[in-house]
Protein backbone atom coordinates (compact mmCIF):
# COMPACT_ATOMS: atom_id res chain seq x y z
CA UNK A 1 0.00 0.00 0.00
CA UNK A 2 1.13 3.41 -1.39
CA UNK A 3 1.30 5.97 1.61
CA UNK A 4 1.41 9.38 1.03
CA UNK A 5 3.12 12.39 3.48
CA UNK A 6 0.90 15.34 4.10
CA UNK A 7 2.51 18.49 3.33
CA UNK A 8 1.29 22.32 4.82
CA UNK A 9 2.35 25.19 4.02
CA UNK A 10 4.89 27.54 6.33
CA UNK A 11 2.72 30.41 7.26
CA UNK A 12 5.52 32.74 9.16
CA UNK A 13 7.04 35.12 7.04
CA UNK A 14 10.59 34.49 8.80
CA UNK A 15 9.91 30.74 8.64
CA UNK A 16 9.35 30.97 4.88
CA UNK A 17 12.94 32.17 3.66
CA UNK A 18 14.25 29.28 5.28
CA UNK A 19 11.37 26.24 5.08
CA UNK A 20 10.00 24.80 2.02
CA UNK A 21 7.13 23.06 3.98
CA UNK A 22 6.47 21.15 6.82
CA UNK A 23 5.20 16.86 6.36
CA UNK A 24 3.41 14.89 8.40
CA UNK A 25 3.08 10.63 7.86
CA UNK A 26 0.44 8.81 9.84
CA UNK A 27 0.10 5.22 9.71
CA UNK A 28 -1.56 2.92 12.42
CA UNK A 29 0.87 -0.05 11.53
CA UNK A 30 3.75 -0.29 9.56
CA UNK A 31 6.86 -2.51 8.70
CA UNK A 32 9.49 -0.12 7.61
CA UNK A 33 12.80 -1.14 6.19
CA UNK A 34 13.66 1.29 3.38
CA UNK A 35 16.68 2.83 1.77
CA UNK A 36 17.47 6.92 1.81
CA UNK A 37 18.69 8.46 -0.54
CA UNK A 38 20.65 11.18 -1.27
CA UNK A 39 18.51 14.75 -0.93
CA UNK A 40 19.41 18.01 -1.98
CA UNK A 41 17.96 19.67 1.31
CA UNK A 42 18.02 18.73 5.99
CA UNK A 43 14.50 17.55 6.78
CA UNK A 44 14.09 17.53 10.63
CA UNK A 45 11.69 14.44 11.80
CA UNK A 46 9.89 14.23 14.94
CA UNK A 47 9.44 10.73 16.02
CA UNK A 48 5.74 11.38 17.75
CA UNK A 49 5.17 7.94 18.57
CA UNK A 50 6.53 4.90 21.15
CA UNK A 51 7.56 3.05 18.25
CA UNK A 52 11.24 3.12 17.90
CA UNK A 53 13.29 4.05 15.03
CA UNK A 54 16.22 2.23 13.98
CA UNK A 55 18.75 3.25 11.60
CA UNK A 56 20.75 0.34 9.84
CA UNK A 57 23.99 1.51 8.40
CA UNK A 58 26.50 -0.60 6.73
CA UNK A 59 24.38 -3.66 8.63
CA UNK A 60 25.05 -2.18 11.54
CA UNK A 61 21.74 -0.93 13.92
CA UNK A 62 21.40 1.67 15.81
CA UNK A 63 18.16 3.24 17.83
CA UNK A 64 17.63 6.87 16.36
CA UNK A 65 16.50 9.61 18.69
CA UNK A 66 13.08 10.73 18.46
CA UNK A 67 13.97 13.97 16.68
CA UNK A 68 16.71 13.15 14.27
CA UNK A 69 18.15 14.55 10.54
CA UNK A 70 20.48 13.49 8.17
CA UNK A 71 22.85 15.74 6.46
CA UNK A 72 23.62 16.00 3.04
CA UNK A 73 24.81 12.86 1.50
CA UNK A 74 27.82 13.38 -1.45
CA UNK A 75 27.43 9.62 -2.34
CA UNK A 76 25.33 6.70 -1.99
CA UNK A 77 25.55 5.20 1.62
CA UNK A 78 24.23 1.66 2.82
CA UNK A 79 21.29 3.01 5.43
CA UNK A 80 17.86 2.10 5.96
CA UNK A 81 15.37 3.27 8.42
CA UNK A 82 13.48 0.36 10.11
CA UNK A 83 10.34 0.13 12.18
CA UNK A 84 7.62 -1.94 13.03
CA UNK A 85 4.78 -0.16 14.72
CA UNK A 86 2.74 3.11 14.68
CA UNK A 87 3.89 5.93 12.13
CA UNK A 88 3.46 9.24 13.89
CA UNK A 89 5.84 11.56 12.16
CA UNK A 90 5.73 15.47 11.90
CA UNK A 91 9.08 16.50 9.49
CA UNK A 92 10.59 19.94 8.51
CA UNK A 93 11.72 20.34 5.43
CA UNK A 94 14.25 23.08 5.13
CA UNK A 95 15.57 24.90 1.99
CA UNK A 96 18.74 23.94 0.67
CA UNK A 97 20.46 26.53 2.54
CA UNK A 98 17.60 26.76 5.31
CA UNK A 99 19.56 24.76 8.20
CA UNK A 100 22.55 26.76 9.23
CA UNK A 101 20.70 29.66 10.99
CA UNK A 102 18.66 27.10 13.29
CA UNK A 103 22.14 25.79 15.13
CA UNK A 104 24.79 28.30 13.72
CA UNK A 105 27.09 25.06 12.52
CA UNK A 106 28.76 25.10 9.14
CA UNK A 107 26.48 22.35 7.83
CA UNK A 108 29.43 20.75 6.04
CA UNK A 109 29.96 19.06 9.70
CA UNK A 110 26.99 17.16 9.16
CA UNK A 111 27.68 16.01 5.88
CA UNK A 112 27.13 12.16 5.17
CA UNK A 113 25.75 11.91 8.94
CA UNK A 114 22.73 10.54 10.62
CA UNK A 115 22.19 13.10 13.61
CA UNK A 116 19.78 13.35 16.95
CA UNK A 117 19.11 16.70 17.89
CA UNK A 118 20.33 16.31 21.08
CA UNK A 119 24.03 15.14 19.88
CA UNK A 120 24.12 18.42 17.62
CA UNK A 121 22.78 20.56 21.49
CA UNK A 122 19.67 21.44 19.79
CA UNK A 123 18.22 20.48 22.60
CA UNK A 124 15.28 23.13 22.52
CA UNK A 125 14.01 20.51 19.65
CA UNK A 126 13.22 17.83 22.79
CA UNK A 127 11.35 20.44 24.49
CA UNK A 128 9.39 21.01 21.29
CA UNK A 129 8.52 17.27 20.58
CA UNK A 130 7.16 16.66 24.06
CA UNK A 131 4.56 19.70 23.52
CA UNK A 132 4.09 18.42 19.65
CA UNK A 133 2.86 15.03 21.18
CA UNK A 134 0.35 16.77 23.91
CA UNK A 135 -1.13 18.60 20.74
CA UNK A 136 -4.82 17.98 19.69
CA UNK A 137 -4.26 18.07 16.11
CA UNK A 138 -1.69 18.34 13.52
CA UNK A 139 -2.94 22.53 12.83
CA UNK A 140 -2.16 22.84 16.53
CA UNK A 141 1.07 21.06 16.03
CA UNK A 142 1.86 23.04 13.14
CA UNK A 143 0.99 26.10 15.27
CA UNK A 144 3.30 24.95 18.48
CA UNK A 145 6.44 24.02 15.69
CA UNK A 146 6.65 27.55 13.99
CA UNK A 147 5.91 29.83 17.34
CA UNK A 148 9.49 27.68 18.87
CA UNK A 149 11.27 27.71 15.38
CA UNK A 150 10.50 31.07 15.32
CA UNK A 151 11.77 32.05 18.51
CA UNK A 152 14.51 30.04 18.37
CA UNK A 153 15.72 32.06 15.32
CA UNK A 154 15.78 35.01 17.15
CA UNK A 155 17.62 33.55 20.16
CA UNK A 156 19.95 32.42 17.50
CA UNK A 157 20.34 35.81 16.03
CA UNK A 158 21.94 34.60 12.70
CA UNK A 159 21.19 33.79 9.32
CA UNK A 160 21.47 32.60 5.99
CA UNK A 161 22.81 35.89 4.14
CA UNK A 162 20.46 37.57 1.39
CA UNK A 163 23.96 37.54 -0.80
CA UNK A 164 24.53 34.39 -0.49
CA UNK A 165 20.32 33.13 -1.39
CA UNK A 166 20.94 35.30 -4.14
CA UNK A 167 23.71 33.53 -5.91
CA UNK A 168 22.52 30.05 -4.85
CA UNK A 169 19.39 31.15 -6.89
CA UNK A 170 21.31 32.16 -9.77
CA UNK A 171 23.56 29.12 -9.93
CA UNK A 172 20.36 26.66 -9.60
CA UNK A 173 18.53 28.39 -12.46
CA UNK A 174 21.63 28.61 -14.46
CA UNK A 175 22.65 26.92 -17.38
CA UNK A 176 23.15 23.04 -16.73
CA UNK A 177 26.22 22.78 -18.88
CA UNK A 178 27.66 26.00 -17.22
CA UNK A 179 31.05 25.69 -15.26
CA UNK A 180 31.27 26.80 -11.71
CA UNK A 181 34.64 28.67 -12.58
CA UNK A 182 32.50 30.26 -15.51
CA UNK A 183 29.15 30.86 -13.52
CA UNK A 184 31.39 32.82 -10.73
CA UNK A 185 33.44 34.88 -14.13
CA UNK A 186 29.76 35.76 -14.82
CA UNK A 187 28.20 37.38 -11.08
CA UNK A 188 31.97 38.35 -10.37
CA UNK A 189 32.82 35.73 -7.05
CA UNK A 190 35.69 34.11 -6.50
CA UNK A 191 35.89 30.44 -6.98
CA UNK A 192 37.04 30.30 -3.57
CA UNK A 193 34.48 32.24 -1.89
CA UNK A 194 31.51 30.45 -3.65
CA UNK A 195 32.93 27.03 -2.48
CA UNK A 196 33.16 28.10 1.44
CA UNK A 197 29.46 29.77 1.32
CA UNK A 198 27.99 26.52 -0.16
CA UNK A 199 29.81 24.06 2.79
CA UNK A 200 28.99 26.72 5.19
CA UNK A 201 25.43 26.81 4.10
CA UNK A 202 24.27 23.55 2.51
CA UNK A 203 26.73 20.95 3.76
CA UNK A 204 28.88 20.32 0.62
CA UNK A 205 30.85 22.15 -2.26
CA UNK A 206 29.12 23.79 -4.97
CA UNK A 207 29.79 20.97 -8.00
CA UNK A 208 28.48 18.46 -5.56
CA UNK A 209 24.98 19.89 -5.08
CA UNK A 210 24.90 20.69 -8.82
CA UNK A 211 25.73 17.09 -9.52
CA UNK A 212 23.37 15.81 -6.14
CA UNK A 213 20.61 18.84 -7.67
CA UNK A 214 20.30 17.02 -11.52
CA UNK A 215 20.48 13.18 -9.64
CA UNK A 216 16.95 14.38 -7.85
CA UNK A 217 15.54 16.16 -11.25
CA UNK A 218 16.50 12.81 -13.08
CA UNK A 219 15.23 11.07 -9.85
CA UNK A 220 12.17 12.51 -9.79
CA UNK A 221 11.12 11.71 -13.24
CA UNK A 222 11.78 8.43 -12.48
CA UNK A 223 9.57 7.86 -9.84
CA UNK A 224 6.47 9.80 -11.25
CA UNK A 225 6.92 7.93 -14.40
CA UNK A 226 7.29 11.37 -16.28
CA UNK A 227 9.18 9.31 -19.63
CA UNK A 228 9.31 6.98 -21.85
CA UNK A 229 12.73 6.18 -21.80
CA UNK A 230 15.61 6.77 -19.75
CA UNK A 231 17.39 8.50 -22.62
CA UNK A 232 14.69 11.01 -22.10
CA UNK A 233 15.82 11.52 -18.57
CA UNK A 234 19.24 11.97 -19.20
CA UNK A 235 18.76 14.97 -21.44
CA UNK A 236 16.08 16.55 -20.18
CA UNK A 237 17.86 16.52 -16.48
CA UNK A 238 21.64 17.94 -17.97
CA UNK A 239 23.73 14.85 -18.48
CA UNK A 240 25.62 13.79 -21.98
CA UNK A 241 23.90 10.60 -22.70
CA UNK A 242 22.20 7.44 -21.08
CA UNK A 243 25.03 6.22 -20.08
CA UNK A 244 26.31 9.25 -17.79
CA UNK A 245 22.97 9.18 -16.21
CA UNK A 246 22.98 5.72 -15.49
CA UNK A 247 26.74 5.89 -13.71
CA UNK A 248 25.72 9.14 -11.70
CA UNK A 249 22.09 7.50 -10.91
CA UNK A 250 24.04 4.40 -9.32
CA UNK A 251 26.63 6.87 -7.60
CA UNK A 252 24.14 8.25 -5.23
CA UNK A 253 21.44 5.47 -5.05
CA UNK A 254 23.21 2.71 -5.31
CA UNK A 255 21.65 0.88 -8.19
CA UNK A 256 20.35 1.48 -11.68
CA UNK A 257 17.29 3.42 -12.51
CA UNK A 258 15.57 0.04 -13.51
CA UNK A 259 16.59 -2.04 -10.49
CA UNK A 260 15.33 0.85 -8.40
CA UNK A 261 12.20 1.01 -9.39
CA UNK A 262 11.74 -2.51 -9.74
CA UNK A 263 13.18 -3.02 -5.92
CA UNK A 264 10.90 0.14 -4.62
CA UNK A 265 12.50 0.03 -1.39
CA UNK A 266 13.30 3.40 -0.95
CA UNK A 267 11.72 6.15 1.34
CA UNK A 268 11.48 8.43 -1.36
CA UNK A 269 8.92 5.71 -2.74
CA UNK A 270 6.42 6.76 0.12
CA UNK A 271 6.77 10.63 0.57
CA UNK A 272 8.64 11.55 -2.69
CA UNK A 273 10.01 14.41 -0.53
CA UNK A 274 12.04 16.50 -3.00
Amino acid sequence: MQHEIKKYAVRHPLLKKYIKFFWELHIEHMQLNHRIIPQRNINLRFNLNDTPQYLDLNGKNQLLENVYFSGLQNHYMDAHIILNGKVDMLGICFFSYGFFPFLNIPVSEFTNQFLGADEVGLKTAIKISERLKGAADVLSRLDILESELVLLLYKSKKETPESFRQIFNAHRQSNSSLLISEFCRQNNICLRTLERMYNKYVGVSAMTFFTLSRFQNGLYKLLYNDYSKLSDIAYCSGYFDQMHFIKEFKHFAGNTPNSFVKQNNSILNIGKLT
